[in-house]
């Protein structure tokens, strides 16, 4: 086999590569080693309450070793050509990619992240604006926990509209809804922005 491999160009390499490089993340990604913020992307999609999609990295490194086995079984002992080889190899990386995705988010991740509540683990939290949140309405925020991307809907607690990209701090969160406010905001002073709005709100109402 090892001969095969040496003497069967480059293309055969890079199968072994990939399949012995995804297969150690894979077994790290199992044992619970944070690698997300190294192996996490997230791929963008406009759509009707879709706004992104998460490949975890464990479905990324068992797309990457059925790509480099399949590469090589169907190279050095099937003696098929490049194409039909990248072929199956794509296919069948692609399928066991996809259940292993379904797998670590209907099993790990939920299994990882069993022993805290979204309200408790978000408190504090430093958080990305990735749907504008207007000064009355809802946005979108999301940010990085030990068990992936965490995406909530968000209200600003200042009552002023922050835009896409700025970067928050969650104040609290309530069924799936985070309440924020920007980083460079001290927190006295959006407090005592909303003390003046109350006591504005309480003279208008006397008058």
């Amino acid at each position: 086999m090892i001969s095969e491999l040496l003497n069967s160009g480059t293309l055969n390499i890079t199968y072994a590569a990939i399949l012995g490089i995804s297969f150690l993340f894979a077994v790290l990604s199992l044992l619970g080693a944070e690698l997300g913020d190294v192996l996490d992307f997230d791929v963008d999609v406009e759509g009707d309450g879709i706004d992104f999609i998460n490949i975890s990295p464990f479905a990324l490194a068992m797309f990457g070793s059925i790509f480099g086995l399949t590469g090589l079984v169907t190279r050095t002992m099937m003696g098929m050509g490049i194409v039909g080889s990248l072929f199956w190899a794509t296919v069948l990386g692609t399928i066991v990619g996809i259940g292993a995705q379904v797998f670590f988010i209907t099993v790990l991740a939920p299994s990882r992240s069993s022993h805290f509540s979204i309200e408790e683990d978000g408190e504090g939290r430093t958080a990305d604006v990735t749907t504008t949140i207007p000064a009355t309405g809802k946005g979108v925020i999301a940010y990085q926990n030990r068990s992936g991307r965490v995406q909530l809907g968000a209200r600003s607690v200042t009552g002023e509209p922050i835009s896409t990209g700025e970067a928050v701090i969650i104040e609290k969160v309530a069924g799936r809804v985070a309440f924020v406010r920007p980083v460079d905001l001290d927190t006295t002073d959006w407090k005592s922005a909303e003390i003046k709005k109350l006591e504005n709100k309480s003279v208008n109402g006397k008058q």
